[in-house]
């Protein structure tokens, strides 16, 4: 899709298996595409092409064939396993949310520290050793933070970094509404992940932290677009700890204009979602003088009120921030 030598950033998604590399993948994209779950869910490198010019997402895979396919779930999956070691398959697709005007090329790879798969390390020591990366995105699971896993794939990491020169960092606290804000220290877990992976690099090496909720991010976009969800993010998208995403947005490391950006935005749909709701109440007030029983079923008029809740919370994800530094790279 494009030459090595081209300009644009070319961006390495790094992390133990079931991290949330896909998953953050889907949030960028806003839809549940590249699989992902609790286990082994991808088996080769993917080559993942942002493109604004982008008309209609699609894949292929090069063992097979050379011809383009309409990116779907399915096809995704089929390719795990089904390609020729250390050739990656292609995604070609536009990320919406993002602003700059620049193609973007992202690496997803399998996590290296499943046994029953031997041949995940191999596919993903290749695209750390081989690929022309420009920067590691390292997705870690704050559900199993300091494992043997991922020191083994710190060390690593760190010992290519020192080969190719100095690649910056920025590490992807996924997961990160499992926080109990009431127990734990935000800052002190970015402190900790971003100590801890500066001590595996280079001297000098560029690591910046932004704390995320990927799954989140992905539902709560699909509900603005009125995807189909199942049970579990139904439930998944209907809490948010306001307290955490403040937490998040100020322990962040990552460049101040993000920041004050992201706070702003953050404000603006606060706005919005306090004259929702009253606008909402004023509708039920409404409708509840016309008849004692009567409810607000205008779905369309739903949707409007919904979409500030959802835009909150998306921008609270940290999701938000993660593009605005893709723009900045």
């Amino acid at each position: 899709m494009l030459s090595d030598n081209d300009p644009c950033p070319h961006v390495l998604l790094l992390g133990c298996m079931s991290s949330g590399k896909s998953t953050v993948l889907n949030a960028l994209l806003g839809r549940g595409v590249f699989p992902a779950g609790n286990r082994a869910t991808t088996a080769q490198v993917f080559t993942i092409l942002h493109d604004p010019e982008c008309s209609e997402a699609a894949c292929r895979n090069l063992t097979e064939s050379p011809e383009w396919h309409p990116l779907t779930k399915d096809r995704l999956t089929a390719y795990n396993g089904a390609m020729s070691e250390n050739t990656p398959a292609e995604v070609r697709l536009r990320l919406p949310h993002l602003a700059r005007n620049r193609r973007v090329v992202f690496y997803d790879t399998p996590g290296p520290n499943t046994s029953k798969f031997g041949g995940h390390r191999g596919e993903t020591y290749f695209a750390l050793e081989k690929l022309p990366l420009t920067h590691i995105f390292l997705v870690l699971d704050m559900v199993q933070l300091h494992t043997r896993d991922e020191e083994a794939l710190l060390a690593d990491m760190g010992r290519v970094a020192a080969e190719r020169g100095r690649l910056p960092v920025l590490v992807l606290l996924n997961k990160a509404d499992v926080i109990d804000i009431e127990k734990e220290s935000v800052r002190d877990i970015v402190e900790e992940a971003g100590s801890t992976v500066a001590a595996h690099l280079p001297e000098g090496s560029t690591v910046d932290v932004i704390p995320l909720m990927s799954k989140g991010a992905e539902v709560w976009r699909r509900m603005i677009d009125r995807d189909p969800l199942t049970v579990f993010e139904t439930e998944f998208g209907q809490y948010i700890d306001w307290r955490l995403c403040e937490a998040m947005l100020r322990e962040a490391r990552m460049p101040g204009a993000i920041r004050e950006s992201i706070a702003a935005q953050l404000e603006e749909w606060e706005r919005m979602r306090k004259f929702s709701s009253a606008f909402k109440s004023s509708l039920e007030y409404l409708a509840r003088r016309v008849h004692p029983e009567a409810e607000l079923i205008n779905k369309k008029m739903s949707k409007i009120l919904d979409y500030a809740d959802c835009r909150k919370a998306i921008t609270g994800s940290g999701i938000a921030a993660l593009e605005e530094y893709v723009d900045g790279l």
